[in-house]
């Protein structure tokens, strides 16, 4: 992993109203957000975190944001860096789960093979956007990916490094400032594909 978290300076500011959004779209999933997605509200027939038909709107959700951020990279000179999705785990990270949560990385991928080979798109976004519950022990990867990296990155770099400076990937206000989120949400959005296409077949 190299040494670059927050996305270069103009990116950076680009992206200011996407995470804003970002931000307020997640607080509205939760119990304590309802009023945010009712009838003439900002995010009006968002479904709660776990409802039926929340995993696609999750994938679509965050497939959109990819396709707004795609121009703005390509007009700072940044799409190379911070555009690459993930075709894996990488490596540091798989290395840091398997020190910090031995085995859940692996069951995870797993499941989520499973998942996109016989079942829907929507079981698929619920399972990665669900809090880790004991219905299943490896539910969750968005967002304990989320918070492996923040606390790998607070580790690797220091709570105080400059990179890290409105850029942590523990919040949804600040991760679409990291490179990760981008990279994470890449690989996510190829699985929404290949379950999409499986529906197809």
């Amino acid at each position: 992993m190299g040494t670059m978290v927050r996305l270069p300076d103009p990116l950076d500011l680009a992206v200011k109203p996407l995470s804003a959004s970002h931000a307020r779209w997640h607080a509205a999933r939760e119990p304590e957000g309802r009023r945010l997605r009712v009838f003439e509200s900002e995010f009006p027939g968002l479904l709660g975190r776990g409802e039926p038909g929340s995993g696609s709107q999750f994938l679509e959700y965050h497939r959109g944001l990819r396709r707004a951020f795609e121009p703005m990279a390509r007009e700072s000179g940044a799409a190379e860096v911070s555009l690459r999705p993930w075709r894996e785990v990488p490596y540091w990270l798989s290395q840091f789960f398997s020190w910090a949560q031995p085995g859940y990385l692996a069951g995870a991928l797993g499941r989520l093979q499973e998942i996109v080979k016989a079942g829907s798109p929507d079981e698929l976004g619920r399972f990665l956007e669900s809090p880790p519950t004991a219905e299943h022990p490896f539910r969750g990867l968005h967002d304990v990916a989320h918070t492996m990296i923040a606390i790998y990155e607070r580790h690797r770099f220091g709570p105080d490094h400059p990179g890290l400076a409105g850029a942590g990937m523990g919040s949804p206000e600040t991760s679409p400032h990291n490179a990760h989120f981008w990279g994470l949400h890449g690989w996510i959005d190829d699985l929404y594909e290949r379950a999409l296409a499986g529906r197809k077949s």
